[in-house]
């Protein structure tokens, strides 16, 4: 679960052409790999512009999300290592106060399966 802080504007960067990005405050990581790079606190996060022009994902500033998708994609021209990606494939739901506490339980009762 993440806040956007803010859009920055594009750069002229080869690494991020086509791509906009964001600046996100990771609060809170419910579930993620052991090479995970994602950490809690601010952190860019990248979306293809073609996607923001068809408003698939809506991303608005100020507001809480919750992120579910890949941290990275090893496709040519893939997202940056250390940067989260928010593609069409990725699921980008706007976040209730009320869901914290389902997550944490449904956290809890994952942990025990073996």
């Amino acid at each position: 679960m993440a806040k956007v802080l803010s859009q920055i504007e594009n750069s002229d960067d080869e690494h991020t052409k086509g791509w906009a990005r964001f600046m996100i405050n990771v609060e809170f990581i419910y579930k993620k790999s052991k090479e995970s790079r994602i950490r809690k606190g601010t952190m860019p996060m990248l979306v293809p512009i073609a996607d923001l022009d068809c408003k698939c994902p809506k991303i608005k500033a100020a507001r809480s999300y919750l992120f579910l998708g890949r941290e990275r994609d090893d496709s040519p021209g893939g997202i940056l290592t250390g940067s989260l990606g928010v593609t069409q494939r990725s699921i980008v739901i706007e976040w209730k106060d009320e869901w914290d506490q389902r997550m944490r339980r449904f956290r809890r009762r994952a942990r025990k399966c073996n």
